[in-house]
């Protein structure tokens, strides 16, 4: 049934409108270009939740798959769902985020809405897949886009220089992958994942056919490593961020990333539990235990370099570039754990570190739009000149941290549990250990926000209360996040059994 992919088609129909709405609206109204995306967004996002609330897709069953020729491409399963409604979410906040940043810096702003909503599209097709090649063209639809957005800043060198780095590496990454998929291809003669990961697909492969395989999933795990920001392929993250858009970077940070983790999920899950002790045994026999072991070297690698590189950072976007390649880090632990508990930790923490970090980048927004905000000095007084803006930054940041009773806490504590209940607590020490590391440049700017005089670090007086206003689309962005990240702290026990479920529908 075409119902299960109506979220993507009103996606899709919303980014064709944007695109024309900015073809033919006068110069005086092309900001209603950014209230129809939202329109379209938030439709979408209902279109999503309904199919949960009409019963079309439950935890604990499938719906009913498309016919025709999404046949056997498109998985109509929950885990697709809560991925879909996450992504959706992203797209609102970056909506949101932009309007009244496209108008302050000039954005066009066709290019900018109908880009972003085909990069959420993308993300869709990414978590829904049921086939290697279905994966990637979501995968290209949201790179490609992604590139054009980097570079959307035309009068900005930086954001030139972003967007080439972006497309020289994620050119490279998407061959990396795509060679990949066709190294499993050839072994197991067939690119759906039902296939793969049936007894005719890579568990039943002839022995000599198994080096092909074993190393068509390396290069899968070493190009979505790129996609991710997983160190060591995390080189091209810093200065994309820095130089894209700042409402772009936000949507880096938590959408394409997240898309990368679905795909990692819908490709590995299965092999990752089939292959950990006491699972229905291995998919690849012997070579089984070699994902969870590159699992965990990345994640240990990728935390501790995004950590201790934050440290040094004092361009604002830069120290949440790394901050999220840390998280990248941490999420890693519940594939590098190979169990049940830690895939629906995965999905449970990707809905978290969305809101946190949008919310984060949304106070960067909120400065930015008054000529502020790059530089980590920029935040001195800022609980004078926006107090609300200051409060809300440090609940994201408490969250990002891992304080209770935020949803940044819980996620941590479900990786950690996890970790510890397949026997590999020195990993979940090694992100404790991580987690107090990072306090240090969170710290750096609340110190700034709070204790810091304006009067010792600019040379001048502080400045009146609320001097930086922030303009009312940003503010319900921000508040969003916020109470986002309150609720799923809030609500762990039931969204975490949502998320079990996601999880299990692998």
């Amino acid at each position: 049934m075409w119902r299960v992919v109506l979220p993507e088609l009103v996606v899709t129909a919303t980014a064709l409108v944007a695109l024309l709405g900015d073809l033919f609206l006068p110069a005086g109204r092309k900001r209603a270009v950014g209230y129809l995306s939202l329109v379209g967004v938030v439709l979408a996002l209902a279109a999503a939740v309904g199919l949960a609330a009409t019963g079309a897709v439950t935890p604990g069953g499938v719906g009913p798959a498309p016919a025709g020729p999404l046949a056997g491409m498109i998985e109509a399963d929950f885990f697709a769902l809560a991925m879909k409604v996450v992504f959706v979410a992203v797209g609102l906040g970056t909506v949101l985020l932009g309007v009244d940043f496209a108008e302050t810096r000039g954005l066009p702003r066709g290019e900018f809405f109908s880009l972003t909503l085909i990069a959420v599209l993308g993300m869709m097709l990414m978590a829904g897949s049921r086939d290697l090649v279905m994966i990637y063209l979501g995968l290209e639809t949201t790179a490609i886009s992604s590139y054009a957005l980097a570079g959307l800043l035309r009068g900005d060198l930086r954001s030139g220089e972003a967007a080439l780095k972006y497309f020289l590496t994620g050119a490279l990454a998407s061959a990396v992958i795509l060679f990949g998929m066709a190294l499993v291809f050839g072994a197991a003669g067939s690119t759906n994942l039902g296939d793969l990961l049936g007894p005719g697909g890579l568990a039943g492969i002839r022995s000599g056919w198994v080096p092909v395989a074993v190393t068509g999933l390396v290069l899968l795990v070493a190009g979505f490593g790129f996609k991710l920001a997983a160190v060591p392929f995390h080189f091209w993250a810093p200065d994309a961020y820095e130089g894209a858009p700042t409402p772009v970077t936000a949507f880096f940070s938590v959408g394409p990333k997240a898309a990368a983790f679905a795909a990692v999920l819908r490709i590995f899950g299965p092999v990752l539990v089939a292959g950990a002790p006491g699972g229905a045994g291995g998919v690849l026999g012997d070579f089984s235990g070699l994902l969870p072991t590159l699992f965990a070297v990345l994640s240990v690698v990728t935390m501790t370099v995004g950590n201790l590189a934050a440290l040094a950072q004092t361009d604002m976007k830069r120290l949440l570039a790394y901050s999220s390649i840390a998280h990248a880090g941490y999420i890693l632990v519940g594939l590098a754990v190979a169990s049940p508990r830690g895939l629906a930790a995965v999905v449970y923490y990707l809905a978290a570190y969305a809101a946190m970090n949008l919310g984060a980048f949304a106070v960067v927004i909120w400065l930015e739009n008054r000529g502020t905000g790059r530089e980590v000095k920029d935040y001195v007084g800022l609980a004078r000149r926006a107090p609300l803006a200051a409060l809300a930054l440090v609940v994201c940041f408490l969250s990002l941290i891992g304080i209770p009773p935020t949803a940044g806490f819980f996620g941590k504590l479900y990786l950690f549990l996890a970790a510890v209940g397949e026997g590999q607590t020195w990993l979940a020490v090694v992100m404790v250990l991580n987690s107090a590391v990072s306090v240090g440049y969170y710290y750096g700017v609340v110190r700034n926000m709070y204790l810091v005089k304006e009067s010792e670090a600019l040379g001048a007086e502080p400045g009146a209360v609320g001097t930086i206003p922030g303009t009312p689309l940003v503010r319900t962005a921000l508040g969003l996040a916020v109470v986002a990240v309150l609720v799923l702290g809030v609500f762990f026990e039931p969204l975490s059994r949502l998320a079990a479920m996601a999880g299990g529908a692998l």
